[in-house]
């Protein structure tokens, strides 16, 4: 044999992503991209209501316990939010008893759980049969992509991030309940427990069930263990979907609300959407808390892109089963194209519609089918050419993850970046104004809403917010009339101040009817029944008055309730 034979005849030395320690490396790479987070702080975009000094999360005791998993009244939920998520509850809760008021402690646990859920992502792509270059290669790619930016820096999206590593524990599980004859039955009750902890972390969760029953159909041989695992973990989730559901509906999560925006066909929305993500993915549309898609519907770029997505898919799907169901790497391939739809289904607006229309945390999981189809796409090179276009993605993502990690250092920065994204927003164009005017600078505040209501001068909330900073400079004048446009929008936050105000300026007949129209829309708003209280007993009507301030009294206590309720019952007093 020639030296040139009995190289030939040696086994090719594993490339680098097929050694063990590619995941190893692929921790340290998304680790490193993301320890700047923990240098971040809470921003004023909801991290207040859910971390704040006067949450009852501060408390870690067995009657918080009792009530972040028994508690099923909506109304009650309200200082825990508006959704069941235990988990989340729990896991913000212990935070809070490690770090006190370290506002840096959360966002090193946040960027814990996500090295976790990137190193438990690249092995269960290995365990159910990924070839290993391509499942640590894509998630790498996954992990250093900038549309994960909002998941790990947002305090708030914990749950989002404990969602999805309880759902990697369950694939784990699931994998491992078929393949083994030891403790298998251990590993069914495991994977059980996940999907209930992941459906109790974020209500998308309960998809996992979905994703790997394909998973099991596509790549795992038949065996009666299959159905008896797509059984257990699917009643498992049912059930720990109800409260979830049943307080989502309670706290109107699931809908469209009053804020206007264009809301298009579901199909076509269901199209939009799912072109959004493709271009996020594709760094087309750069990481933002606002896009145009969510007031404006969907852009013919964003129906393309969709629609090309879906077609694709397809294509693959009739390819596959016609020509090379035999074939693993096509079988892989398919099973990619199932996760990335079934995770899209809760997102896509098309079965539940949702008040936000897209959000870079939505596609947490979903990314994933198209970072694996962009690795297997790499690996195809030869070597030299194969090492600059890794080094090229991964350096390009990395880069363009830290800038997207500067726009939460600090709330301004957050709404400003939101505002260069899509300038018509008006919800981060108010709250940008709320900042500026909360750090007492009035002027600053007064020209913010001013730019807004440049490009839509009919814009209920920015009208509203100007009308609350006219009222506390005693403009009364400007106030009332920028109050009474707003509430032409028939917006129930609108019809409350306007009434409010009416019932200040002593023209409490006038306020009645729109205080009436809020409460309607709302009645589980203890505000806008107080409103509607007192504007009833300010004109007599004491006894009409009577079922808003005791609802007003039940859902939304204030301090100054007790002169209400002094002047309410001397006018019942003397109504007898």
């Amino acid at each position: 044999m020639t030296a040139t034979e009995a190289a030939a005849a040696q086994p090719a030395k594993p490339r680098l992503w097929e050694r063990p320690i590619a995941g190893l490396l692929v921790v340290l790479v998304a680790a490193a991209l993301y320890a700047p987070t923990i240098a971040l702080r809470r921003v004023d975009y909801d991290d207040y209501w859910l971390w704040n000094d006067a949450s009852p999360l501060r408390e870690l005791s067995a009657s918080t316990l009792r009530d972040v998993f028994f508690e099923l009244d909506g109304t009650a939920r309200r200082p825990l939010g508006h959704e069941y998520l235990p988990v989340r509850d729990v896991s913000v809760a212990i935070d809070m008893a490690i770090w006190g008021d370290n506002e840096h402690g959360p966002h090193a646990t946040q960027l814990a759980l996500f090295v976790l859920c990137v190193f438990a992502l690249g092995r269960l792509l290995v365990r159910w049969g990924v070839p290993p270059a391509v499942a640590w290669l894509g998630t790498l790619i996954w992990a250093a992509h900038p549309i994960h930016v909002e998941s790990v820096a947002w305090l708030s999206e914990r749950k989002g991030v404990l969602a999805l590593l309880m759902s990697l524990v369950l694939g784990h599980a699931w994998h491992r309940f078929r393949d083994r004859d030891r403790g298998a039955w251990r590993w069914l009750a495991i994977a059980a427990i996940a999907a209930i902890a992941a459906t109790w972390s974020k209500a998308p969760a309960m998809f996992g069930v979905g994703v790997f029953a394909a998973w099991d159909l596509l790549l795992l041989r038949a065996s009666p263990r299959r159905w008896i695992a797509i059984a257990v973990v699917g009643a498992a989730t049912a059930a720990a979907a109800v409260p979830v559901i049943a307080i989502a509906n309670q706290a109107r999560v699931i809908g469209v609300d009053d804020d206007g925006g264009v809301r298009d066909a579901r199909v076509v929305m269901a199209t939009g959407v799912a072109g959004h993500y493709v271009e996020s993915l594709a760094l087309a549309k750069r990481p933002s808390i606002s896009y145009a898609i969510q007031m404006t519907g969907s852009s013919p770029a964003d129906l393309a892109a969709g629609a090309a997505s879906l077609a694709g898919s397809l294509a693959v799907v009739v390819w596959w089963w016609r020509r090379r169901r035999g074939d693993p790497r096509v079988r892989v391939a398919v099973a990619m194209l199932a996760w990335a739809w079934v995770w899209f289904v809760p997102i896509s607006q098309l079965v539940v519609p949702v008040h936000v229309v897209v959000a870079d945390r939505f596609a947490l999981a979903w990314s994933l089918s198209g970072c694996v189809g962009v690795a297997a796409a790499i690996l195809l090179l030869r070597a030299p050419l194969r090492t600059v276009v890794v080094a090229a993605v991964v350096a390009g993502l990395g880069v363009a993850t830290i800038r997207a990690e500067n726009a939460w250092t600090r709330t301004s920065a957050l709404f400003e970046n939101a505002l260069d994204e899509f300038p018509g927003d008006a919800l981060r164009r108010d709250s940008l104004a709320g900042v500026y005017y909360d750090a007492g600078d009035p002027d600053a505040a007064f020209a913010e809403l001013a730019r807004g209501l440049a490009i839509d001068p009919d814009e209920p909330r920015l009208l509203e917010t100007r009308a609350r900073y006219e009222e506390a400079r005693h403009d009364m004048v400007d106030a009332l009339v920028d109050a009474e446009r707003a509430a032409a929008s028939d917006k129930a936050t609108a019809l409350d101040l306007y009434a409010r105000l009416l019932v200040r300026t002593r023209r409490p007949d006038a306020a009645i009817p729109f205080a009436e129209r809020a409460v309607a829309r709302h009645p589980e708003i203890g505000t806008y029944q107080r409103t509607y209280g007192v504007a009833l007993l300010t004109v007599g009507r004491a006894r009409d008055a009577v079922a808003p301030i005791l609802a007003a009294l039940v859902l939304d206590p204030e301090p100054d309730d007790r002169g209400l309720v002094d002047g309410l019952a001397r006018a019942l007093a003397a109504g007898t």
